[in-house]
């Protein structure tokens, strides 16, 4: 490379963003997911509405993989906080993006939540992050899957403080 036009301190920039760049995508890479049913659409509201009751352990079918629990989980935080959630194209810039780790106990109750991204900018999303996981009563039975029974899942907020999740984004 000329040194005349990309000094030291650029080149160790570009090749930083590179290997950056490199490890975001490697990241994004998923197994397609089954489109969500579309959410109704609620009129906005000043108070967050009342969650629906979540189906019952019982209703729900055994999963043979994790990724097949975390898309159900997904689909019941959707559905247990209608009246939060966002659909259609993300908003750019985001409010705010948390990322949980929720552990869970075998019959699918939250037995803890933990984060792995806490949100500067907006830190009352946090907050709602693990209030919406915590809506859902019972994810259901995880106990015929191998441990550690957990998964993480990204809350990404925009200004109205209304989210979309990940694990459905990428689906789309």
């Amino acid at each position: 490379m000329n040194k005349l036009f990309f000094p030291r301190a650029s080149r160790i920039h570009l090749a930083w963003s590179a290997v950056m760049a490199a490890a975001i995508l490697a990241g994004c890479k998923s197994t397609p997911l089954p489109p969500p049913a579309p959410a109704p659409s609620a009129p906005p509201a000043a108070a967050p509405a009342p969650a629906p009751a979540a189906p019952s352990a019982g209703a729900l079918p055994a999963v043979r993989t994790m990724a097949e629990y975390r898309r159900r989980a997904a689909q019941l935080i959707m559905q247990a906080n209608v009246g939060n959630t966002s659909t259609g194209k993300l908003q750019d810039p985001l409010y705010g993006i948390v990322v949980v780790t929720v552990s869970l106990n075998g019959d699918g109750t939250v037995r803890s939540t933990n984060f792995m991204r806490r949100s500067s900018v907006g830190p009352e999303a946090n907050d709602l992050a693990v209030a919406a996981v915590r809506r859902v009563r019972s994810y259901g039975p995880v106990s015929n899957l191998p441990g550690p029974w957990e998964f993480n899942e990204t809350f990404f907020y925009n200004d109205a403080r209304k989210f979309q999740l990940r694990t459905i984004v990428e689906s789309l």
